[in-house]
């Protein structure tokens, strides 16, 4: 090497050695390579169940949220076995037979969806193969959200038997929480001076705040005292875990049914009866969008679809119209039957009370003999609101704790049935009605 090209290699800058740029100011490409191997999570022929373990590691390397790593999982646990090869031998033809082979198997858009963004995830996304290109997402159906009126949302909250129960649905209502926010609410995340719960991490891993109803306010702070700020406010069944979804789901289902309530709510329908309940109330849109944690407005303008009119008056059927002018429309009346299941030897007892202004009442109690002593459940009011109108006054199941802990198993599921419940709707008001009313 000549003299002259070993003092153009080694150039000094204002006396010092030329170095790489490195770090900060290396200098870097505007497309990054995805092809490149160095960028690939996956190298070789691995076997299904390292190929599946390893994407599980990135997923949660990257901080994806738990559900999502469970279901991608899932996903491609099911399509490495409906392959049944190595997966470095998996092929954009092979991806677009699988997702046929569910959409023949009768699978909804959205679990096809969830398949398609796993694979992409891993194929395309963690180890660059794009078997996935030109594949788009599957379209969803667009349908209106299931909305309760205030009267049927009100039937639920009576018809809930204990008194968690009506705090857990009271609270999605009131204040639009999801019922994965609501059962892992603490008692650290109510602030009862500014009458806020602050909801950590919700969906999209976003924090906000919602209302603290003022009608819980003192339920809740007399529950606080009795727990510690890292207590959950709805435990579960093991000691230190939160309410399961799917028990909550249950208990909705349950006063659901209680309630005669021929709607298919579940408890994503008291998000959606306080958002259009509240927008109905002249509730500001945007402020609606931050009480729901929605990312996007078009999100929540969904709701405006499905809110009644300010003026309903203005709004007129035109068989409403036809009827008007025309002769009167008989409704017919559909009768409805429900299952009894037995509680062992029932007896209801009837305490009449003193009528006031022609109207009856009275004190129930239900005796109920499945062994050889007798368990009396008492403390249930009877009155008559007007002629030929009766409402009842049902104790909660704590109040009953003591004597429903000398019942059976199986008796203590057949009170907290739903048909139960309807019995006594039906059996109280036709006994007190058969009493005198002088």
């Amino acid at each position: 090497m000549s003299g002259s090209a070993s003092q153009q290699r080694h150039t000094y800058n204002n006396g010092q050695p030329y170095r790489v740029a490195r770090g900060r100011d290396a200098p870097r490409s505007g497309v990054e390579d995805r092809a490149r191997r160095g960028a690939m999570v996956i190298r070789g022929r691995p076997t299904a169940e390292q190929f599946i373990q390893t994407i599980v590691d990135e997923l949660r390397l990257r901080f994806y949220r738990r559900k999502t790593v469970s279901n991608y999982k899932a996903a491609l646990q099911g399509f490495l076995r409906w392959f049944g090869r190595p997966p470095n031998q998996v092929t954009r033809d092979d991806v677009r037979h699988f997702l046929l082979f569910l959409v023949d198997a009768g699978v909804g858009s959205s679990w096809v969806s969830v398949n398609l963004s796993a694979i992409r995830t891993a194929f395309d996304k963690f180890c660059g193969r794009d078997v996935t290109w030109g594949l788009a997402t599957p379209r969803k159906p667009k349908r209106l959200p299931l909305v309760l009126s205030e009267k049927e949302v009100r039937r639920l909250l009576d018809a809930a038997p204990r008194i968690h129960d009506k705090l857990l649905l009271g609270l999605m209502y009131a204040s639009g929480l999801r019922v994965s926010e609501v059962s892992r609410l603490r008692w650290r995340d109510v602030d009862f001076d500014r009458r806020v719960i602050n909801v950590w991490q919700g969906k999209g891993q976003r924090d906000r705040q919602v209302i603290l109803p003022q009608l819980f306010r003192a339920l809740m702070t007399n529950l606080s005292t009795q727990a510690q700020p890292e207590d959950f406010l709805f435990t579960g069944q093991r000691k230190g875990r939160h309410l399961s979804p799917r028990t909550a789901q249950r208990i909705m289902e349950r006063a659901v049914r209680a309630a005669g309530i021929g709607k298919r709510a579940t408890p994503h329908s008291l998000r959606h009866s306080f958002a259009t309940h509240a927008f109905e109330q002249g509730c500001d849109i945007r402020r609606l969008q931050k009480q729901l944690g929605h990312v996007h407005l078009e999100t929540t303008t969904i709701y405006v679809k499905v809110a009644r009119p300010s003026d309903p008056d203005k709004m007129t059927s035109p068989l409403d119209r036809l009827a008007q002018s025309s002769t009167t429309l008989a409704d017919s009346s559909l009768s409805t039957a429900s299952s009894q299941r037995a509680v062992g030897t029932l007896r209801i007892k009837m305490l009449p009370k003193p009528a006031t202004a022609g109207l009856r009442r009275a004190d129930a109690s239900l005796l109920i003999n499945p062994g050889p002593r007798q368990v009396e459940l008492a403390g249930i009011c009877v009155r008559e609101a007007r002629p030929g109108w009766v409402t009842l006054d049902l104790p909660s199941l704590e109040k009953w704790e003591s004597s429903l802990s000398r019942l059976t198993v199986g008796h203590r599921e057949r009170i907290e049935d739903p048909a139960f419940f309807e019995l006594l709707q039906r059996e109280l008001p036709r006994r007190l009605l058969a009493l005198p009313s002088g």
